[in-house]
């Protein structure tokens, strides 16, 4: 299971987020926030709900009560991280 260690706002709706394994990256929340019909996903695109964000219990916690699945993350930030890989042109 992945757990978050360490988190750092940067920007509308991104987070830096790393993992206990050393895995690290910035996620975009604003898709996952936007395409959610449940008021309490949707409370977060109040930037200053948005701005309570914290570490807690191993993944990234609001104000609010509202959390993402730790291995939710780990996926964004490995996935971003791939398709980063994939578009680098050869040396």
């Amino acid at each position: 299971m992945a757990r978050v260690i360490d988190a750092e706002l940067r920007g509308s709706y991104c987070v830096f987020v790393e993992f206990k394994d050393g895995t690290k990256g910035v996620i975009d929340l604003r898709n996952e926030l936007e395409g959610d019909h449940r008021q309490i996903v949707r409370d977060l695109l109040d930037e200053k709900m948005f701005k309570t964000m914290k570490v807690d219990l191993d993944t990234l916690r609001w104000d609010n009560e509202m959390d993402f699945c730790p291995n939710y993350l780990y996926k964004m930030v490995n996935a971003k991280e791939n398709h980063a890989t994939r578009l680098t042109p050869n040396k």
